[in-house]
């Protein structure tokens, strides 16, 4: 099957997520011989076709990433890819500013998926894409949650607003506080970079800047902290 058409997952928890949705088909795991035993349970509810016993150093060639012993291939889901898809399925979406760290944005969509987001879109360039890392650092939420890739970040805010959206962009320097923010209808988040934040452009194109109010001594919050929180109080509105 050609790479463009299969996805590889690693580790226990985001192959479990995956295979816990009706939208994947599993095509074969990959399992070292040290971790059958540790892995019994999972492998005896499967086809005994779909899996192979393998040496660790095979599954160390195939990713750098820590694996647990274990590698699952599916093929892709068809769940939405276009931003204009999720638009008509969602009231909720996380949109990050050229955010690099695979980490951070795996964790972002985890808590998107956690407080009911539709989709978290990214640019394609400068920006950590659909990859291992993602998945896994998202714990299997990308399944559910997609990663919507846009070459236009300011031109998919347009889109949004013109479908009804809120776009509040999260800023580190605005006036009002993100409890003060009316989050009730279709609300889009927008998260900057881990560095500078979001660019200019892009602000300007926000409805509207808010903070997270902070009493300690640090100037910020990791991106997807700030994201969580920034979900929660959506949610807590809603």
């Amino acid at each position: 099957m050609s790479e463009n058409t299969r996805k590889m997952l690693v580790g226990i928890h985001s192959i479990k997520s995956a295979l816990g949705s009706k939208a994947n088909k599993l095509e074969s795991i990959l399992v070292s011989n040290n971790s059958v035993n540790k892995y019994s349970e999972l492998l005896n509810a499967l086809p005994k076709q779909k899996i192979q016993v393998v040496d660790k150093k095979l599954l160390d060639s195939k990713t750098n990433q820590p694996h647990q012993g274990i590698i699952a291939y599916f093929k892709l889901s068809a769940k939405p890819t276009t931003l204009k898809q999720v638009m008509n399925e969602t009231d909720l979406v996380v949109l990050l500013d050229q955010v690099t760290d695979p980490h951070n944005v795996g964790a972002i969509v985890r808590s998107a998926n956690a407080f009911g987001a539709g989709a978290v879109i990214t640019t394609s360039k400068n920006a950590a894409t659909d990859s291992p890392i993602i998945a896994k650092s998202s714990s299997g939420a990308i399944e559910d949650t997609p990663l919507i890739e846009v070459t236009n970040l300011s031109k998919a805010i347009e889109q949004l607003q013109k479908e009804g959206f809120w776009v509040v962009g999260l800023d580190g320097y605005a006036k009002s506080e993100l409890s003060q923010v009316d989050l009730k209808g279709k609300i889009a988040f927008v998260m900057g970079s881990e560095g500078s934040g979001m660019r200019d452009l892009v602000k300007k194109n926000c409805d509207i800047l808010s903070k997270l109010p902070m009493v300690g001594s640090v100037e910020s919050l990791n991106v997807s902290v700030a994201c969580g929180v920034s979900l929660y109080e959506y949610k807590r509105q809603n």
